[in-house]
């Protein structure tokens, strides 16, 4: 009876195993993790179902082959498979498996030893799990932080470059031409806020109409071609502006775009007075005074007859006279270099007293002929030297006593004085003339301008004596301002610091 109830209890254990270990087999087949099941030389003797598909083989293929063959760094295998024999089971192995065709894949592998009802190792258990989305997903949020991490590195170098290259009106554009900078200067000249454009395209934005305006002068389009654009706005009073398009370039590569504003406003102005000055100076003045200066050379050479000395002194003050017109009009060709700041003076010490006397003389016929009394009312007491340009000088004087006695009336008289005041010299002249309409005097030293009055009694004239009178003065230092009454007559006054 006890050798029978033996034998019935080791039939039932050993059934017991069978079934346990059919139960574990079949468990593993529909597991979805790859379990390789290996004996402790490291044979794979075992695949379930996972392991198959993941490896793209069938068990004929990975059954008796060695497993660290089935991934791409087998040393690092072999080292793994030796620590789970020593450590009884290692987790989260990184590795590389190698399917069908080559393929690779990422998996994580974890490994258990087995072991017999003697407690001796009979192999182990190699879970391994495609970790290939996993990764993508790693890869994806690291490209993603390193992209936003880029951005905002871009933008901080654009702000740099902005601040470091411009102080025009700027707006910048980012790599899909949204609008992410408005400087205050840009605000001011198209009217409008940063916040009503930011992160815009310029295309999507309405109801600004400066905005609107430059981007017809664009072409409707906002690209880099290294061409300049203009741009002209009417409001509040009509502006020129020039515009550029640059790029804004990070590492090598183009990060957005910006817009350069600049106001060229001024020198617009500046290039029509030139266009029309050259004008005037080429039509009315170099012209006849070249003929007038060949005519009285002749004369005074005695090309056409003997002239008695009176001739002689006569056709030589009006020769003299001419010259200065001549001079003058090489001054007026150089309006231009007195608003860009090249107007060259060549200061030397002069008496400002012979300088007056010397522009009376050659004044003298044209007194005479609008029949004037010219009063110079010479100081008491020698007057200190002035360190200035003769020529320019002598064109300030020329201007205003030319000026005194074209605009004044038939029997009237123009007073020139010169009087010392502490370190400076001061000139007044003053003419009974037709005087200067309130509503021009503000006007009175612009380029090009002759008042209403002036006009109609002189119909020749430029209108720049006085532009060129207030910039020479100015440049050596003095001031000149004026009083008038309309039908009364104008005086000038203009001052020259001392040589002292």
């Amino acid at each position: 009876m006890e050798k029978g109830e033996n034998h019935f209890l080791s039939r039932q254990l050993k059934e017991d195993l069978e079934n346990l270990e059919r139960y574990t087999k079949e468990f593993s087949v529909f597991l979805p993790l790859a379990v390789c099941t290996v004996n402790p030389t490291g044979i794979i003797v075992d695949v379930n179902q996972a392991a198959k598909r993941l490896t793209g083989h069938d068990e004929t293929k990975l059954i008796g082959l060695e497993i660290e063959l089935i991934f791409t760094e087998q040393q690092l295998a072999k080292e793994f498979f030796r620590r789970v024999l020593k450590s009884k089971s290692v987790e989260n192995q990184e590795m590389i498996l190698v399917a069908r065709g080559g393929k690779k894949i990422p998996v994580n592998v974890s490994a258990s030893i087995r072991k017999d009802d003697q407690d001796n190792i009979i192999g182990c258990f190699w879970a391994i799990f495609d970790i290939t989305e996993i990764k993508k997903f790693q890869e994806s949020l690291e490209k993603k932080v390193k992209e936003r991490t880029k951005e905002a590195e871009e933008e901080k170098n654009k702000t740099r470059a902005v601040l470091i290259s411009l102080v025009n009106g700027l707006i910048v554009f980012d790599k899909d031409k949204k609008i992410t900078l408005v400087n205050p200067e840009a605000e001011k000249i198209l009217g409008l806020k940063e916040k009503e454009v930011l992160y815009k395209r310029i295309d999507q934005i309405s109801g600004l109409a400066n905005l609107e305006k430059l981007y017809q002068a664009l072409g409707r389009k906002v690209e880099w071609t290294g061409q300049k654009y203009e741009l002209v706005l009417d409001e509040p009073l009509k502006r020129f502006f020039q515009v550029s398009i640059a790029p804004v370039v990070f590492e090598n590569k183009t990060a957005g775009l910006m817009i350069i504003l600049y106001d060229i406003t001024r020198e617009r102005e500046i290039d029509r007075m030139k266009t029309e000055f050259v004008s005037i100076a080429a039509h009315q003045l170099r012209t006849p005074l070249s003929a007038i200066k060949w005519i009285l050379r002749m004369l005074l050479d005695g090309d056409i007859g003997q002239l008695s000395q009176e001739q002689a002194e006569f056709l030589e003050k009006g020769y003299r006279s001419n010259e200065r017109m001549i001079s003058l009009i090489n001054d007026l060709l150089n309006v231009a270099r007195i608003e860009e700041g090249r107007f060259l003076y060549s200061l030397t010490y002069q008496s400002l007293e012979e300088i007056i006397e010397k522009v009376i003389e050659g004044l003298s016929g044209l007194v005479k002929e609008k029949k004037l009394k010219l009063v110079f009312n010479k100081p008491k007491k020698t007057l200190p030297k002035v360190k200035v340009d003769k020529e320019k000088i002598e064109l300030v004087v020329q201007n205003l006593l030319d000026n005194a006695i074209r605009f004044n009336n038939s029997g009237g008289q123009v007073t020139i004085s010169v009087k010392c005041d502490k370190m400076k010299l001061e000139v007044m002249v003053q003419d009974t003339g037709v005087g200067i309409p309130r509503s021009q005097r503000k006007r009175i030293f612009a380029k090009f301008f002759r008042a209403d009055n002036a006009i109609k009694l002189e119909t020749e004239g430029t209108g720049l004596g006085l532009f060129i009178c207030k910039n020479i003065i100015e440049a050596h230092g003095g001031k000149i301002w004026f009083e008038s009454q309309e039908g009364q007559g104008t005086t000038f006054w203009f001052t020259l610091p001392t040589a002292q």
